[in-house]
């Protein structure tokens, strides 16, 4: 990383460890849910964002239909967190939960309100036969 990089990476940081300071200070949930509460979710909720955290080498053997891709390991990450609608829904996943729940907490850090967490990730949604999108 150049110093450019490392100076921006510092800005965003800053940035948000300012806006988690400034926001409204009203606790933020995390729900964890199974496979199946995941799914009725999507099924009910109007404007939920379903998030994948997976690399692009693990979403390469499928995906939860209409989810948006923001790589847990990725360079991106945490500007690509940050840029989100602090309003909306969101419904997280990875393989097994371990990053969407670290994720959840960041993001409820940040000042998102509405976070669902799938307890046992994609390996659940398949194991449980859910429907996979292949892209």
């Amino acid at each position: 990383m150049n110093i450019n990089e490392k100076i921006i990476v510092l800005l965003i940081t800053l940035h948000m460890v300012a806006v988690s300071f400034f926001q409204d200070k009203a606790p933020a949930i995390v729900r964890n849910v199974s496979a199946e509460e995941f799914k009725k979710l999507m099924d009910s909720l109007p404007d939920e964002v379903v998030v994948d955290l997976r690399t692009a080498e693990e979403i390469k053997g499928g995906k939860v239909a209409g989810s948006t891709e923001i790589d847990f390991f990725g360079q991106g990450f945490e500007p690509a967190i940050a840029a989100l609608d602090r309003n909306k829904v969101y419904l997280l996943y990875c393989a097994a939960g371990g990053r969407s729940g670290k994720t959840a907490e960041l993001m409820a850090k940040m000042g998102f309100k509405n976070l669902y967490n799938m307890e046992g990730g994609f390996r659940q949604w398949q194991k449980l036969r859910m429907p996979v999108s292949k892209q």
